[in-house]
């Protein structure tokens, strides 16, 4: 089996098995975003607490590249620092659309799709989860 073979594989289970697929019953942030190139939706619900991801859920529908974001996404961002977060969207925006090859293992499952950058009609599928994490954050989230 080759990486592609691999890459694709975990884009796939992320999508049939998606992480964090859930509605919060309390957050103190909240989004509701529309990809504004396919009409894939999301919303996405946070904890944050002194600058500090303590948790981080979404609901939604779209296309197997922008859900599998989107699970991949919440399950990276645990834990960190908003500061983190926001380095991990740099470096996987710079993969996606700069075609950089990015080895960092802050990426964790993000990696598998670097392939995107030769999908340019898939670049805001696979950025939707940051996307709509930025606007979380400069909204303040209601």
């Amino acid at each position: 089996m080759n990486l592609d073979q691999v890459y694709r594989q975990v884009v796939m289970d992320h999508y049939k098995n998606k992480r964090n697929f859930y509605e919060m019953d309390e957050y103190t942030h909240i989004i509701h975003y529309k990809n504004p190139t396919c009409g894939d939706v999301m919303t996405m619900f946070a904890n944050i607490e002194n600058d500090h991801m303590k948790e981080l859920s979404f609901i939604g529908e779209g296309c197997s590249i922008s859900m599998a974001t989107s699970s991949m996404f919440t399950e990276v961002v645990k834990n960190k620092s908003l500061e983190e977060v926001l380095e991990i969207s740099d470096l996987f925006e710079q993969m996606i659309m700069s075609w950089s090859k990015i080895e960092d293992e802050r990426l964790m499952d993000l990696i598998s799709l670097e392939g995107v950058h030769s999908l340019p009609a898939r670049y805001n599928c696979a950025l939707m989860p940051f996307q709509a994490f930025s606007n979380l954050i400069l909204e303040k989230g209601d």
